[in-house]
């Protein structure tokens, strides 16, 4: 049995090192184009936040990217990319609103989503390598593509999810640490309308769920309902 299972280990082997590999590069990466926060206001914030959180580091970077976004990197870090920073520089973003990205942000980091996401990718891979060895040869295609429509489902779905948990984390954090939570809620729209200026989607707006519904579901966060 176990020498039947071994292709199937192997699959899993090679589907781990992939994943570490890729995410060694993105680490290194951010590592090369990166540096520290400098901002006296947003460090600020991060205080508050760190206080608010009883810990002792956040670490923030500025990636040399234009693009418009934040992310949470797998090593625990929340990056702003240079175009979000020279907005907030030239007052595209207020303080509030830079601080609304960190915070939903650090969302990601502290609800475990990255891992969540790796879990779901492992699972995919375990079901694909399966299918290959256990099904007969005409039958892999078929199965190969439903898997890749499911998988498709199922990561849109997480991460329609943990953006709108994200969110939530965002005004609860926002509001313990003296920050009016609206501020997640005039920066969404502010990206709303530069998307619409520039004719291509902002970057931090392309990956997450539809405006319209964060922005209602931010509101009901911060108004304390919960979703019908």
């Amino acid at each position: 049995m176990l020498f039947k299972l071994l292709p199937i280990l192997a699959m899993l082997a090679w589907a781990w090192f992939t994943m570490r590999r890729s995410e060694k590069g993105l680490l290194g990466d951010l590592d090369r184009r990166s540096t520290p926060l400098d901002s006296g206001p947003l460090l600020s914030a991060l205080q508050r936040f760190r206080h608010a959180m009883g810990v002792e580091d956040i670490r923030v970077a500025i990636y040399e990217q234009d693009a418009i976004n934040g992310l949470a990197a797998p090593d625990g870090r929340i990056v702003l990319t240079r175009g979000l920073f020279d907005g907030y520089r030239k007052g595209d973003f207020t303080v509030g609103e830079l601080s609304a990205v960190i915070a939903h942000e650090i969302g990601h980091v502290a609800l475990g989503h990255v891992q969540r996401r790796k879990r779901a990718w492992q699972v995919e891979m375990a079901a694909k390598a399966a299918a290959g060895f256990f099904l007969p040869r005409a039958l892999t295609g078929i199965v190969g593509t439903a898997v890749n429509w499911a998988s498709r489902a199922l990561h849109m779905g997480l991460s329609r999810r943990d953006e709108y948990e994200a969110d939530a984390f965002a005004v609860a954090l926002m509001q313990r640490s003296g920050f009016d939570p609206r501020a997640s809620v005039t920066l969404l729209q502010k990206l709303d309308r530069l998307a619409d200026g520039r004719g291509a989607p902002i970057a931090w707006l392309s990956s997450h769920p539809p405006n319209d519904k964060r922005i209602e579901a931010v509101e009901r966060a911060i108004d304390g309902r919960s979703e019908a």
